[in-house]
């Protein structure tokens, strides 16, 4: 697949305003002077909370003389253990920070068939239009956490049986959609959603590639069922529709960001630091529409496949990244091995230097026995 030709332009996610082709988001009514100045003075008092929270509760910032782990390339183990009280942990701050609003108008807009990649526990579930749904596959790298999604989808929508749960890595092949031929053919899906997945992959950029892999073209795509932006029986596009966290406009923000991050994905396997519009424009994909909240660091995104990919072959596409993926584990295998190394070769040093420094407090002592 030919990559798009670089753009001399700003990029387009550092663009403000993106004008969609369709408004998955729709902006607000006009609002008066008074209503607007006190919600940007409400958004500067959450700033300054948010400020201080983190401040005052962060991780302990990296100092310049440590050696910080490499990245993992299966945070599985790590959410298995945290599966149980995960959506006690951030049910509270997503509501806070109106990410559970940002979810329901991102999920209303799935069609067709659908896959949410990256699932985790399921927060999803309860939001989506089954009305406009004729499948959806639900994948996810954590047996633990999938357990959960399927639990409560069963209690949210026991009707719907067309719903289908995979475990595995959204890095490696995925079966095609429910009744429909080979991936290369017919199979993709219409529809594909991840949350809050970039910051826990460790090739956040493949990732989307092979996601995009799994489309449907869009001469292939389901008719829609109900809509309030399109007619019954219009044919929808292909997209990936994405809801993340990331860097900040600030540098301030970003400087925090990247203090706390390696102890922060040391405990949860999310690294909160990544610049998620460099990683969509990495991808090769079509940056169809951008926004962003919460002083840049949410960032939703709606992505299709370039022009040119229509007439790709699909297998060779899903190779291609999959030898990309293989080189990938093999580069952060590397990168691990050569980490600990240096931890064995520090701790020897350590070792060493306490070990002189009891034979100098001893021979201290023993001189001023003799003297």
């Amino acid at each position: 697949m030919r990559k798009q030709a670089p753009s001399t332009g700003p990029r387009a996610y550092e663009l403000k305003k993106v004008t969609p082709q369709r408004g998955p988001l729709p902006s607000a009514a006009p609002i008066s002077q008074g209503p607007l100045r006190n919600r940007r003075l409400l958004i500067i008092g959450s700033g300054l909370i948010f400020g201080f929270i983190v401040y005052r509760h962060s991780y302990k910032p990296k100092s310049a003389s440590e050696d910080v782990a490499p990245q993992d390339f299966d945070y599985s183990a790590r959410f298995n253990a945290t599966a149980d009280k995960f959506d006690e942990d951030v049910d509270c701050v997503e509501w806070l920070y109106g990410i559970t609003k940002l979810r329901r108008k991102l999920v209303q807009q799935a069609h067709g068939n659908v896959l949410e990649a990256a699932v985790g526990t399921g927060r999803n579930s309860e939001f989506y239009d089954l009305r406009r749904v004729t499948s959806l596959t639900l994948q996810d790298q954590s047996t633990e956490m999938l357990e959960i999604a399927k639990e409560k989808w069963r209690e949210t929508h026991p009707d719907f049986e067309h719903c289908r749960f995979i475990h595995g890595s959204a890095l490696e092949p995925l079966p095609p959609a429910p009744g429909k031929g080979d991936i290369s053919g017919d199979g993709g899906y219409d529809t594909i959603i991840a949350t809050m997945s970039l910051c826990s992959t460790p090739g956040p950029s493949l990732f989307l590639r092979n996601l995009a892999g799994h489309l449907s073209l869009p001469d292939r795509t389901a008719l829609a069922t109900s809509n309030a932006s399109h007619s019954p029986g219009e044919r929808l596009p292909p997209r990936i529709l994405l809801l993340e966290h990331g860097r900040s406009y600030f540098s301030w923000l970003n400087y925090l960001l990247d203090r706390t991050a390696p102890a922060h994905a040391k405990q949860h396997g999310c690294w909160w630091n990544r610049d998620i519009g460099k990683i969509a424009e990495d991808s090769g994909l079509e940056i169809i529409n951008t926004r962003r909240k919460h002083f840049g660091t949410t960032w939703f995104l709606e992505l299709g496949l370039p022009a040119e990919a229509e007439g790709v072959n699909r297998q060779q596409w899903l190779e291609d990244t999959r030898q990309k993926v293989a080189l990938l584990q093999a580069e952060v295998g590397r990168a691990h091995v050569e980490w600990k190394e240096r931890i064995r070769e520090q701790e020897e040093i350590r070792r060493k230097d306490e070990e002189l420094e009891v034979w100098r407090r001893e021979q201290r002592e023993h001189l001023k026995k003799e003297s």
